[in-house]
C-alpha cells in the first residue's frame, strides 16, 4: 500500500523499539493518502495494519475525526513470570545469611570457641571487612597440632585455598563447586561476605525442592493402583470419546491427573472403584491436589507453601491406607 515516508519511520519506531504514538485520526488517514473512511480506504488500511501488527486505540474506524487515537503494536503474549530464567545461588538461605567471621590475629580459643558455640565446622578468616585471608577448620587445627603448632593465633592455623563466588553464580554450577570443595564462601557485588554455602545447605534446598515431586509420584502411582483393572478397555475408549481426545488411551498410565479426576468422578465409574469413602469429599481433595501439581511443575525455587505440602503429605498417607483395603 502507499504510505507516506515520514510513516514509514514511526512504523519501523513501533515495531523495533516498541514505541506508541498519539496523533488525530485525521491525521492518521493522511498516513495512507486518505481523507475519508470509505469502505475501500478502511479495507486497505486494516490490511496493512494486519501485516504489520499494529492496531489503534480506540479503533480509527469509530473514533472522532479529529480525536485522539494511540498507534501501537498489537498486544504480545507474555510470560506471567518475569523472573530470572536461571536459578542462581542466590536463592539458597545460607548464601544470604553473613556468616560469623574471626580476623586473622585473633586467638585460635576464639576461633574454637565460636565454632563450638555455633556448630560450625569451618570460620571465613578476614584480613578486613572486603578482604578474606582463607579459612579455618577443625581440620586445619587438628592438622596443625598434629605436626607439632604451638602457636594460639588463628593466622597459623590457615588455609588460604579457599572458594569464592559471587551472589548471582548460576545454582547449577555452584552445587558441582560446592561437592567438590565442600562449602564456598558467596560474596556481593562491593566484595563484602553475602554468605557461607556447604554441602549440607546444598541437601537441604535440593530436598525443598524434589519432595514435592516424589509425594506427587506417589499420589499418583497410588491412584493407578485404585484405579488398575477396574474399567475395560472398552471403558477408556468410551471416555476418550466422551473427552474428545485424539490419542487412544488403552493404559491407566496413559491418562493425566487432570482426566483421573473426571474419570472417577462420575458416580457409574466411582461405584467400580468400590470405596467406601465419600466421593464428593475424596474428588475435592484430588482436585486440590491437581492445582497443587500445576504450581509444582512450574519448578518455583522458593518451592510450594507449608500448607501445600502438609495436603500433599496427608493424600498420599490417606491413599496408602486406602490401598490396603482396595
Amino acid at each position: 500500500m502507499n504510505i507516506r515516508e515520514d510513516f514509514k519511520e514511526i512504523v519501523i519506531e513501533i515495531q523495533d523499539n516498541g514505541k506508541e504514538f498519539k496523533i488525530s485520526t485525521r491525521d492518521f488517514l493522511g498516513y495512507f493518502h486518505c481523507e475519508k473512511r470509505t469502505k475501500g480506504n478502511k479495507a486497505r488500511i486494516d490490511n496493512f495494519l494486519d501485516e504489520n501488527r499494529l492496531e489503534t486505540f480506540p479503533d480509527y474506524t469509530n473514533a472522532w475525526i479529529d480525536g485522539e487515537i494511540t498507534l501501537r503494536h498489537k498486544a504480545k503474549a507474555k510470560s506471567k513470570s518475569n523472573s530470572d530464567p536461571i536459578q542462581r545461588i542466590s536463592i539458597l538461605p545460607s548464601a544470604n545469611k553473613p556468616p560469623v567471621a574471626i580476623n586473622r590475629d585473633a586467638k585460635l580459643s576464639d576461633a574454637i570457641t565460636l565454632m563450638m558455640m555455633h556448630n560450625y565446622s569451618q570460620l571465613p578468616v578476614m584480613s578486613n571487612p572486603r578482604s578474606i585471608a582463607g579459612f579455618i577448620t577443625w581440620e586445619t587445627i587438628g592438622y596443625g597440632i598434629t605436626n607439632g603448632k604451638t602457636s594460639q593465633e588463628v593466622k597459623d592455623f590457615l588455609d588460604i585455598n579457599i572458594t569464592i563466588l559471587e551472589l548471582d553464580t548460576p545454582l547449577l554450577e555452584a552445587i558441582k563447586t560446592v561437592i567438590a570443595k565442600e562449602f564456598v564462601l558467596v560474596q556481593r557485588k562491593d566484595k563484602t561476605l553475602s554468605g557461607i554455602v556447604t554441602i549440607a545447605d546444598i541437601s537441604s534446598q535440593f530436598l525443598v525442592l524434589t519432595e514435592p515431586f516424589l509425594l506427587l509420584e506417589q499420589i499418583e502411582n497410588l491412584i493407578r493402583l485404585i484405579l488398575d483393572e477396574k474399567f475395560l478397555v472398552d471403558d477408556l475408549k468410551t471416555f476418550c470419546e466422551d473427552e474428545e481426545l485424539t490419542n487412544p488411551i488403552e493404559y491407566i498410565d496413559d491418562l493425566t491427573f487432570g482426566q483421573y479426576i473426571r474419570l472417577i468422578e462420575k458416580p457409574v465409574n466411582w461405584e467400580k472403584l468400590n470405596l467406601k469413602i465419600e466421593r464428593t469429599s475424596f474428588i475435592k481433595q484430588l482436585d486440590l491436589i491437581r492445582e497443587i501439581r500445576n504450581d509444582i511443575m512450574h519448578f518455583d525455587p522458593e518451592g510450594i507453601t507449608n500448607d501445600q505440602k502438609q495436603a500433599l503429605v496427608n493424600m498420599a498417607k490417606f491413599l496408602t491406607e486406602i490401598i490396603k483395603y482396595n
